[in-house]
């Protein structure tokens, strides 16, 4: 009897050590897990760098589910003298408006993408004036209505890919035009038009860098 008790307690000692073994190899991947200020992130931010939205609104929601994304919205960053702005394409239509307020105003977490092929000044520059351009254009809300269903019901999409100037854009085909302005194509055989925000995030020329997340009223990047 007092055997059995001491294998008993010899058990229950090594299970707890096995418990805290397990600990110790889940603890080194949450300490991966890096938070940085975005006063620190903000000067790593590059004209041209993509901005995607996973937004808990009710029209979010709907937009993730036609498209079948996580992502609800798109826009790329870009430097007014001092000011991180972002330009992007909403309801009221084609606009600037700077990335700190768009961030702490979203319902939801922004991730920050860069572009993996090295992209000189002078086309990030082309791509502002590009954007710029397009500024004060109404917002295609039939046309991204349209392609939800499309991709809901799995309906064929177009395969030209070139560059066409629209008189109304949506948020994902707004940026995705923008990179083809430099001759950057997003995803192959795949019109601008048909483009979700789902497709950038997963474009081989996009690298997700860290995502922006609100803490204690201050904005936080988190580098998985």
């Amino acid at each position: 009897m007092e055997q059995g008790t001491r294998n008993e307690q010899e058990d229950k000692v090594s299970g707890e050590q096995g418990k805290a073994s397990e600990k110790e190899k889940v603890k080194p991947k949450q300490e991966r897990c890096i938070n940085i200020g975005y006063d620190l992130v903000r000067p790593q931010i590059k004209n041209g760098d993509v901005l995607m939205f996973k937004g808990k609104y009710r029209s979010s929601f709907l937009i993730r589910w036609l498209t079948k994304s996580v992502y609800s919205h798109a826009g790329m960053a870009v430097w007014w003298n001092e000011r991180l702005m972002i330009m992007e394409a909403v309801m009221s239509g084609v606009r600037v408006a700077p990335l700190s307020r768009n961030i702490y105003q979203h319902k939801g977490n922004v991730e920050w993408f860069s572009c993996k092929k090295e992209t000189s000044e002078e086309d990030r520059l082309k791509m502002i004036i590009f954007a710029q351009e397009e500024l004060g254009k109404s917002y295609a809300r039939w046309k991204a209505v349209l392609f939800g269903v499309k991709v809901l019901f799995k309906r064929d999409l177009s395969e030209k890919d070139e560059l066409r100037m629209e008189n109304k854009l949506f948020c994902s085909q707004y940026v995705a035009q923008i990179y083809n302005s430099i001759g950057l194509d997003l995803k192959k055989n795949r019109e601008d038009r048909f483009m979700s925000p789902e497709d950038i995030a997963k474009s081989p020329l996009m690298e997700k860098r860290g995502e922006f997340k609100i803490k204690n009223d201050s904005i936080e990047l988190v580098y998985d």
